[in-house]
């Protein structure tokens, strides 16, 4: 069974171009993940600071694999300084 996430992402005030471009930068390599059925960026033109990342993976497995892998640590790692909150998740199988 698919597994669909939104992620909520929230930029903290003055990281929002740094926290774009990480996010589009990430976006292509995800995509070559292979549990990967889509990854999307959305912006909120009404709120610069919010991101929605809409996912869609083969499970929850590959879910998981996806959160190891090398890009997704870097990202984690300067997203530290960019990010207002923890990233929300929400999910549901599909």
């Amino acid at each position: 069974m698919a597994l669909t996430v939104f992620a909520v992402i929230i930029a903290r005030p003055g990281a929002e171009a740094d926290l774009r471009n990480g996010l589009y930068n990430l976006v292509p390599k995800v995509r070559e993940e292979d549990a990967c059925i889509l990854y999307e960026l959305y912006e909120s033109p009404e709120h610069p600071e919010r991101f929605i990342m809409y996912e869609i993976w083969t499970d929850e497995a590959g879910l998981q694999a996806h959160n190891q892998m090398p890009h997704m640590q870097e990202f984690a790692e300067a997203a530290r300084q960019w990010l207002a909150a923890p990233v929300e998740l929400i999910k549901q199988e599909t």
